[in-house]
């Protein structure tokens, strides 16, 4: 009589706390523990190089060890000063589970300055890929503009994320992603750029 008064407060309240769980939710949550701990952790780094004499394009990439195993890698990469990408893949056990990519690009707005030149506007774009068991499960982005370079790292930072999907980008990254574990040399970010 008193395990049955015992268990059924538990077995009616058991559908409730299961329908509130989130697993995706959940996993973000794990995501954002691991990406703290690798950014908090002193680690050892190799530079990768790409940068040759006659083009405007460029590659680096960064891998940062944590004792012997890949927990971070940064692909800094665009050609010349008409925008280019930084991105940052994070991986738990050789698993990718985090990209951070920021794009930067200018154009002419049309209008002329006070001073004859042609007026131009800056934007950068951030996005956060957040993968579970190698599945996108959340993509966030921000976006801003202006005509002064230096005030965009400000603005980007004020502004919200706002859920997105783009999966040509998406899958892109992830490839990327993919690939950076065995870049070892500059002709492997030379593949990686198409040259």
């Amino acid at each position: 009589m008193n395990l049955r008064r015992l268990l059924i407060p538990i077995l009616v309240s058991l559908p409730l706390s299961c329908a509130l769980a989130d697993p995706v939710e959940d996993a973000v949550q794990d995501i954002r523990a691991k990406y703290n701990a690798i950014e908090s952790a002193s680690l050892e780094t190799q530079v990768i190089e790409f940068a040759p004499d006659d083009d405007p394009s460029y590659g680096k990439v960064t891998k940062y060890f944590q004792n012997g195993q890949l927990v971070k890698a940064n692909f800094v990469f665009g050609e010349g000063d008409h925008g280019g990408a930084d991105e940052t893949y994070y991986y738990y056990n050789g698993q990718l589970f985090f990209i951070y990519v920021a794009q930067n690009s200018w154009r002419f707005t049309g209008k002329t300055m006070a001073n004859g030149e042609s007026e131009t506007v800056d934007s950068l774009v951030e996005q956060r890929l957040y993968f579970s068991n190698g599945s996108l499960i959340r993509h966030l982005r921000k976006e801003v503009e202006s005509s002064n370079y230096e005030a965009l790292a400000s603005m980007v930072a004020k502004a919200p994320n706002q859920p997105h999907q783009d999966l040509a980008l998406a899958s892109a990254a992830k490839m990327r992603g993919f690939q950076i574990p065995g870049v070892g040399s500059w002709q492997d970010i030379a593949t990686m750029l198409g040259y």
